[in-house]
């Protein structure tokens, strides 16, 4: 049993314009979001009658039928959250909670998780990532949970149960346990590249491999972690290079392996390329000051989020309506 943090935060219109631009820049993609991303109403259609709900919801309901999820914490725009989604979590006896993306942060939990607010904005992923977890079961166990993003409606409660059972077995050995979602083509159907490595792991996937023997993989919406074990005040940068959307990022990305001792890594991963699974998860490890652990895995759907663009918007609609 597990407590699950779902990640509804939003961003400030500055930082939306930001995004947007880079979005234009580097990929070509028109933006569309103005409201709260979380709250995006997507039409399906079932048994012909026509069904819309927040992206949220999809993921929110498989949070609530999974018997192993004992408790839901929603990080976002409480009132918001509260005024669309009240009626459908009362459905439920599984306790679910809602936290405000603007609480501060508490002298508490900045002593316990030793936090650097410079570091950690009470706003930011992190700071809400924080503030989800001290108020969940597994907080006060001192145990992971499952954190979960808001915007990704393809992902099954099928998978989620099966990353769940997956990761607690090796919750002793890892602070944070990641999907690393086999993507067997080129590009996924959203057009996204994946990330090429040699999957020197234990878990072994069928599928096509290039002139390298490397194959390509993608995160999930999922994270199984215990704030605990690793250092939070490393996260939001994580975070925001997750993706490598500019130069800007990729040169950073760079900056920091070279000041961890890995000075190699642009040359062994578009060079030779040789950068293996294990070798991530040793780079990855020495920045949060923390085990982490990926574990390849099947489902390229999970991979499946929407950023705000109008292509993201009508793939997914579509997708959404032939599953």
């Amino acid at each position: 049993m597990a407590s699950a943090i779902l990640m509804a935060g939003y961003k400030n219109k500055m930082e939306v314009r930001h995004y947007a631009k880079i979005v234009g820049e580097h990929y070509g993609e028109k933006f569309i979001e103005t409201g709260y991303r979380p709250l995006r109403e997507f039409e399906t259609v079932i048994d012909g009658q026509k069904n819309s709900k927040p992206i949220i919801q999809f993921t929110l309901e498989k949070l609530f039928a999974s018997d192993l999820i004992d408790d839901i914490i929603i990080v976002g725009h409480q009132m918001l959250l509260e005024q669309r989604l009240g009626n459908f979590i009362k459905q439920f006896e599984k306790p679910c909670r809602f936290i405000n993306q603007n609480t501060r942060l508490s002298a508490d939990i900045i002593e316990r998780f030793k936090i650097k607010k410079r570091k950690v904005r009470y706003s930011s992923i992190a700071g809400n990532l924080i503030k989800g977890y001290a108020v969940s079961k597994a907080y006060r166990e001192k145990k992971h949970a499952l954190f979960v993003a808001s915007d990704s409606p393809l992902t099954t409660q099928e998978f989620i149960e099966h990353f769940l059972n997956m990761a607690s077995k090796h919750q002793d050995q890892a602070a944070i346990i990641l999907p690393a979602i086999l993507i067997d083509a080129q590009k996924d159907k959203m057009g996204r590249h994946p990330l090429k490595l040699l999957n020197d792991t234990e878990f072994e996937l069928p599928g096509s491999k290039d002139s390298h023997n490397r194959q390509g993989f993608r995160l999930s919406s999922l994270m199984f972690a215990n704030p605990h074990l690793f250092d939070m005040n490393t996260a939001n940068t994580a975070y925001s290079l997750r993706k490598a959307l500019n130069p800007n990022a990729q040169l950073a990305l760079f900056k920091i392996t070279r000041n961890l001792g890995y000075p190699n890594v642009y040359s062994k991963y578009f060079v030779r390329k040789d950068l293996s699974i294990k070798e991530v998860e040793n780079i990855t490890s020495a920045y949060f000051k923390g085990r982490l652990k990926l574990i390849p895995m099947s489902d390229e759907k999970s991979t499946y989020d929407y950023d705000g663009t109008d292509f993201e918007y009508q793939m997914l609609t579509k997708m959404l309506n032939s599953s």
